[in-house]
């Protein structure tokens, strides 16, 4: 007997160790949560695409942050600032090609590019200078907190301060240590008003005592994370915590949420981690993140480059808790965003290609012209080992949003599948998903045949259009039939 029944079409990036497990990919869909009752209960939703709001040169992006409400990028080797009106003003140098780390009091900001010089830029005087005190040591990463600026060293042995809101004294003597363990220091980072030191195997937590000699903040007794961060850069916040990638003692790399003052929890699957594991430990080290909240949901973006193996770029959702993976071009990639400020009411974004600042714009579906590739992988369809036969599947779609002429005109959704675990595959089918106001659209494939054993399908879009997925179904039937 055939019954039409649902298949499970929502889901995140997990790719088992085993591709007949879970080959499952979303590339460019974000799976969402339903939180009233409605057709669904969830749904595969576009990400916003790119606009350009302002050029910083034509070199690519190396950070960006905002102080006193005004948006900072560098680009290339210059510091810029750019208006709400998409005017950028180019304001000094800041030397080398290396991601830079920020911080700023309001009206300073230090600018480190690690391992080399550190700059500050005042913008009462609206000048960009190096840090040339001789008692100055180059470093790694660099935050605010309490009136002070607090360096990594670069040698990882020691962090130190600025005197008190000048960034461009120091004195010899205001240095501290990590003092439970003694692995390299990476980075420092601030997290509820105090100050987290990383190593590579642990995280030690300080907090300001306020001490008029010396270094002026102090260990709190029993506050500290066996796990340490393998990616400087990687360290953000996110959902009033941070996030890192890293790992303890003999551990190999993932990516933890801190959960409390000495807890952390592993927030990337096992196919997550099994995806980071190929790429090398210095390409692990220059690996970012970037986070940003739209539509309700809070995306936190980790970015793997790499010369020998495909980048990637994966997203994890705070509220739906799954990964999705995204991406520019139609090819394996990374995304090209490197640094999103919000500012202007816009979530401006840095660029790995070029010297484009863009913003996130929800009825843009391309990063620039690029064309977007949507590409879901579902998880297996099996009935314990039992032959099944496939008839006809229905997927519903957000329809009618064609554009009136040109590519788009005719959106159209290729579906493909597998019966050998997701090695080989199916020439793609395609369906249309609805002209400009056809509202009542179905994609449907008739008769899809014998499933000898277990099936996965792929569903791939490259439309310029709104492309929303909202549920399969399908007749399905026990043997042949």
């Amino acid at each position: 007997m055939t019954q039409k029944q649902p298949l499970e079409l929502v889901g995140g990036s997990y790719q088992s160790v085993s591709l007949p497990i879970s080959c499952q990919r979303s590339v460019n869909w974000i799976p969402r949560s339903v939180e009233q009752p409605s057709l669904t209960e969830s749904y595969l939703d576009d990400p916003s695409g790119l606009v350009q709001h302002a050029t910083c040169g034509t070199r690519p992006n190396r950070g960006a942050t905002v102080m006193g409400l005004i948006a900072y990028f560098v680009n290339g080797n210059k510091l810029y600032s750019v208006s709400a009106g998409g005017v950028s003003v180019e304001l000094g140098t800041v030397a080398g090609t290396k991601p830079v780390s920020f911080a700023n009091n309001g009206t300073k900001l230090v600018i480190c590019v690690p391992g080399a010089q550190s700059y500050v830029y005042d913008s009462s005087l609206g000048t960009v200078v190096e840090i040339t005190d001789p008692d100055f040591i180059v470093a790694s990463s660099v935050v605010f907190v309490d009136g002070y600026f607090i360096f990594a060293a670069a040698n990882g042995t020691l962090v130190f301060n600025s005197a008190l809101n000048d960034p461009l004294s120091y004195d010899g003597l205001d240095v501290g240590t990590a003092e439970i363990n003694p692995d390299p220091i990476v980075a420092v980072h601030v997290s509820h008003n105090e100050l987290h030191i990383l190593g590579t195997e642990t995280i030690e937590i300080f907090q300001d005592v306020a001490s008029p000699t010396g270094f002026p903040f102090q260990r709190i007794p029993g506050a500290s994370i066996q796990k340490g961060c393998y990616a400087p850069l990687s360290i953000v916040d996110f959902n009033n915590t941070y996030l890192f990638i890293g790992g303890g003692l003999n551990e190999r790399v993932a990516i933890w949420m801190v959960t409390g003052s000495n807890s952390v929890e592993k927030i990337s699957t096992d196919g997550v981690d099994l995806e980071l594991q190929k790429f090398t430990l210095d390409e692990i080290a220059q690996a970012y993140a970037i986070t940003w909240a739209e539509g309700g949901e809070f995306f936190a973006a980790f970015t793997i480059n790499s010369s020998s193996i495909a980048s990637r770029t994966f997203v994890f959702g705070a509220i739906s808790k799954m990964w999705h993976e995204r991406q520019t071009g139609v090819t394996d990639n990374s995304w090209r965003v490197t640094s999103v400020v919000n500012a202007y009411g816009k979530i401006l974004c840095g660029d790995s290609i070029d010297g484009r600042i863009g913003y996130l714009d929800k009825n843009t579906y391309q990063d620039y012209s690029a064309t977007r590739f949507r590409m879901r992988t579902c998880r297996p369809l099996f009935s314990n080992e039992i032959p099944l036969c496939a008839g006809q599947m229905e997927l519903t779609m957000e329809s009618g949003v064609g554009k009136t002429s040109g590519q788009g005109d005719n959106p159209m959704i290729r579906m493909s599948y597998s019966d050998d675990g997701g090695r080989t595959w199916s020439n793609e089918t395609p369906r249309s998903y609805g002209r400009i106001g056809e509202y009542r659209s179905l994609s449907i494939w008739r008769r899809s045949g014998q499933i000898p054993r277990h099936r996965i399908y792929r569903f791939i879009s490259t439309e310029p259009v709104k492309t929303i997925m909202i549920k399969l179904t399908s007749y399905i039937g026990i043997g042949s039939q």
